[in-house]
């Protein structure tokens, strides 16, 4: 078969219409072959490039606040610090009880249930929740909540329920005009557990 010979008899008009799908065929093999995988690598590049300039950015802005940044966790480690001296060892508990007891009574209140419950352990610390019962004034006992309220060490008052008190206490005995309210209440104070206790 003779190639020449077939473009030769071919008409003019019929050679360039075959030469341009020819070019057209070529333009879309380079196309999907070479220029649009080139083309979505340039566009992946680009999406990638932008994602780091972001990163590059924020890493940055992290640098120049770093000494802020610093100062801000030396404070907190200081905060920390306070407060974990405001939770009392375990070996503590009995004296910060006593304490609590003793406030009540100066207070005007009379103490007729005290009961330390179990350790309840979280993260750094235990929660100690104690039952208390307390006879008094109304008076007596918004005095004794503010004197727990100022205390250095972390109370937690909380379950409040206060009732009238009846007019005699037990054996018949009638009671005092200052013994108008029946409190009962939770008292929780927190214990420091330290690291792997």
């Amino acid at each position: 078969m003779d190639i020449k010979g077939l473009f030769a008899n071919m008409p003019k008009r019929q050679l360039y219409l075959l030469l341009g799908l020819v070019a057209v065929g070529f333009l879309l093999m380079w196309w999907y072959l070479l220029f649009q995988p080139a083309w979505n690598e340039r566009d992946r590049l680009q999406t990638q490039l932008a994602g780091l300039e972001q990163q590059l950015f924020q890493k940055k802005r992290i640098a120049a606040n770093l000494p802020q940044l610093e100062a801000e966790i030396k404070q907190l480690q200081e905060r920390l610090k306070a407060s974990v001296a405001r939770l009392p060892e375990e070996k503590e508990i009995p004296t910060l009880l006593t304490q609590v007891n003793s406030l009540g009574e100066e207070s005007g209140l009379a103490f007729t249930l005290f009961r330390p419950q179990a350790a309840v352990k979280k993260d750094f610390y235990a929660e100690v929740p104690i039952q208390v019962r307390v006879e008094g004034s109304f008076h007596a006992l918004g005095a004794f909540f503010d004197r727990i309220g100022k205390m250095e060490r972390i109370v937690n008052i909380g379950a409040l329920s206060v009732a009238p008190a009846p007019a005699t206490g037990p054996g018949g005995r009638r009671r005092g005009p200052d013994m108008t309210i029946i409190a009962d209440f939770s008292a929780t104070t927190f214990t420091f557990v330290p690291t792997g206790g």
